[in-house]
């Protein structure tokens, strides 16, 4: 990363905002401290962005606009000047708001007496048992009457409570009406009312409020009530009606001059990084190495000839500068899965380009399934098709937008997989495998070694996963000279190697033959081995030296070296010393997994196709370049098919995602990736409803000071 340092005349200040917008790769570092700038105070115009972006939120609340996702059709506006974009705005928010608010007020109307007829309906169904005229539930000069729900087992308490206090001056009655609720009517004189409050909330009566003007008996309110509610309801409708015909015909414009504000906003609230001296402004910011060029000339071309710009790496750029991710965009969902176990460090590589085949490669051993990835890959294309034209699938279904390109390999690869092994909607029963090794059967026989291969692939596959892992950081430790620890890891992955190649190429079973000083070594090959055993199986090379030699040159000499190297570095040298003298076991077998939850999949999707076979699709014989793809005689049976995709493949898919995640971010990442950096936030604007039709002026000449 660079620090660009860009000096202009202070009346540009709006030619050098727009620059760096257009730029979009300008993070802000905050100067004023250096010229001991106080804060500015905002202009008329500047208070009158913030003030008009609170209507219109209001208004886009209200009429339920999603200003946050592409408009079908984008409205030309022309910010040449904030008064230009004020001037489009007010216009804007003239037109519509004085509707918007009459239909608001109307709605609010409707419902604060729909609630109310609700009230009354309420209370007159309540008192329907007593049978008491709304009218008399009043205080008049000589009497307070209510009525009221209590608890079932204070009826009584209650009443001899009015007893006692008015001495027997008191009407009471009382009606059951559900399982420990009673309905009551009090009347007692006027002059015993705050008494009888005081025992009412004691004993958790609570009368009905009435609302005014209500009398009749309750039969009848109720009737009206309910008339009177299915009117509001239709005139509630017909408002909610016309809100969606005045969103239909002026929301592009409301989401257009809503987003020129947030822009003013923003280009506002920016100025905070901006210092200023009587005649000029400066700002700075990081930018990405390489962009310089296109940078200063973009300036130039907004700015004119009053302008300064150097470029710097300080010596807090190595502690401080963000990091900048280049990705190409069908990469950036692999890249989002990175930076959630946190953003590259300066010592660390971006493994994204290597993650964007890895994980969907590991998940495609695991979910081997032609059927169900093609499945896979229909949902991405679906997602990406619509991600390109702008269709909001909401917050939930989203992910698998923004996620498409990973869905895509995902999808490729589980179909590679299932090509391998020879699985087609769960059934092994269509596919002829092209790695007959995972066949269920060989020549009509069933294959009874198929597990322990699939077991030997998961650890190759890990063994091949991790050692990439201990390349990566040992170029890495390289390449920032950090030589100690990069013996560390060159002994790491010396030692690796070598202990691979023991398991494989001496005994896998009997660590006592690694010390034989009798017999030869066999040199593993990763994945050719695989079908033929270990040791002396045809594919491994002998090595004409025994076991012993080949354990202390390639286990024990670089296993010593370095816990020496990684002692010289106190005791986190001495930390991941340990890690690294577990990792080695622990985290190789880690990756059996695939070999599990591989052999979960077939046998539940076997389930499912053995449940009914009543209804089968066949398949003609097909070979393609003198292979058998679908061998004679293929057939798939449709309901265990259908069944066993639309529960097996969700549970297992979202299972193969989330163990193809953990083996990357436990397994792999430990190996040479840290994060702990921070991420790269440039200024950009997104335009999703407005075109700029005018760009800013350019002065003829200006003089920096």
């Amino acid at each position: 990363m660079m620090v660009a340092k860009v000096v202009a005349h202070r009346d540009l200040e709006r030619q050098v905002i727009v620059a760096l917008e257009e730029f979009g790769f300008f993070e802000f570092i905050d100067v004023r401290h250096q010229v001991g700038v106080t804060e500015l105070k905002r202009s008329r115009d500047e208070d009158a962005v913030f003030a008009g972006l609170d209507r219109y939120n209001s208004l886009v609340s209200f009429l339920k606009l999603d200003v946050h996702h592409y408009s079908a059709t984008m409205d030309d506006v022309n910010d040449a000047s904030l008064a230009d974009s004020l001037e489009y705005v007010s216009t804007v928010i003239k037109s519509v708001e004085p509707e918007a608010l009459e239909i608001e007020k109307s709605i609010a109307t409707v419902r604060l007496e729909l609630d109310r007829q609700r009230s009354i309906r309420d209370v007159a169904v309540s008192l329907a048992p007593l049978g008491l005229d709304l009218s008399r539930l009043t205080t008049t000069e000589y009497t307070f009457t209510t009525a009221g729900v209590v608890p079932a087992n204070r009826v009584s308490q209650l009443e001899w409570s009015l007893n006692e206090v008015t001495e027997g001056a008191y009407a009471f009655r009382s009606i059951p009406v559900r399982k420990n609720t009673s309905v009551a009517s009090v009347s007692v004189g006027a002059d015993k009312k705050p008494a009888v409050l005081r025992i009412f909330s004691a004993l958790g009566f609570e009368p009905f409020e009435v609302p005014e003007k209500t009398s009749g008996l309750p039969e009848d309110i109720v009737r009206a009530a309910e008339e009177k509610m299915v009117e509001l309801e239709t005139e509630l409708k017909q408002l909610e009606t016309r809100r969606k015909s005045v969103a239909r015909e002026w929301g592009p414009k409301v989401m257009a001059a809503w987003e020129t504000l947030d822009i003013e906003r923003r280009r506002i609230e920016i100025k905070s990084y901006f210092a200023y001296t009587e005649h000029s402004l400066k700002v700075w910011g990081w930018i990405p190495e390489g962009t310089e060029e296109r940078f200063e000339s973009l300036l130039q071309e907004r700015v004119g000839s009053a302008l300064e710009v150097k470029f710097d790496r300080p010596d807090f750029a190595e502690e401080e500068a963000p990091t900048y991710l280049d990705n190409p965009s069908f990469m950036k969902t692999t890249e989002g899965v990175v930076t959630a176990y946190g953003v590259p460090s300066k010592h660390d590589l971006d493994p994204t380009k290597l993650m964007f085949i890895s994980f969907p490669l590991i998940f495609g051993f695991i979910f081997a399934d032609v059927g169900q990835g093609f499945l896979i890959l229909l949902v991405g294309l679906v997602a990406w098709r619509a991600k390109r034209k702008h269709q909001n699938w909401g917050s939930t279904l989203g992910y698998l937008q923004t996620g498409a390109s990973g869905l895509m390999m995902m999808g490729l690869f589980a179909m590679l997989g299932g090509l391998l092994f020879g699985s087609f909607f769960g059934a092994e029963t269509v596919i002829e495998p092209i790695w007959p090794l995972f066949a269920h059967k060989i020549a009509g026989v069933a294959n009874p070694y198929r597990s322990a291969h699939m077991l030997k692939l998961s650890i190759e596959i890990g063994a091949l996963h991790i050692t990439l892992g201990i390349l990566l950081n040992l170029y890495n430790k390289l390449k920032h000279r950090s030589y100690r620890e990069a013996l560390v890891a060159l002994s790491y992955v010396w030692m690796y190697l070598g202990f691979i190649n023991l398991v494989f190429g001496v005994s896998y079973s009997t660590v006592g033959q690694w010390f034989s000083t009798t017999g030869t070594v066999y040199l593993w090959i990763p994945i050719a081995g695989i079908g033929y055993g270990t040791g002396n199986n045809g594919i491994y090379p002998m090595v004409p030296i025994s076991p012993l030699v080949f354990t202390l040159l390639t286990f024990i000499v670089p296993f010593v070296l370095m816990a020496i190297s990684s002692a010289k570095g106190g005791m986190d040298g001495i930390v991941i010393f340990f890690e690294n003298a577990i990792g080695t076991i622990s985290h190789t077998v880690s990756y059996a997994r695939i070999f599990a939850l591989n052999t979960v999949h077939i046998i539940l999707s076997g389930i499912f196709i053995s449940l009914n076979e009543s209804i089968v699709i066949t398949f003609s014989e097909l070979s393609i370049f003198g292979v058998e793809l679908i061998p004679s005689g293929a057939y798939l049976p449709v309901v265990g098919a259908v069944l066993g995709s639309i529960i097996v493949g969700m549970l297992e898919g979202l299972l193969a995602f989330m163990h193809a995640l953990r083996l990357h971010f436990v397994e792999w990442f430990s190996k040479f990736y840290h994060a702990g950096g921070v991420a790269f936030a440039p200024y950009h604007v997104t335009r999703l409803h407005t075109t700029k039709t005018v760009s800013v002026p350019v002065p003829q000449s200006y003089a920096v000071n």
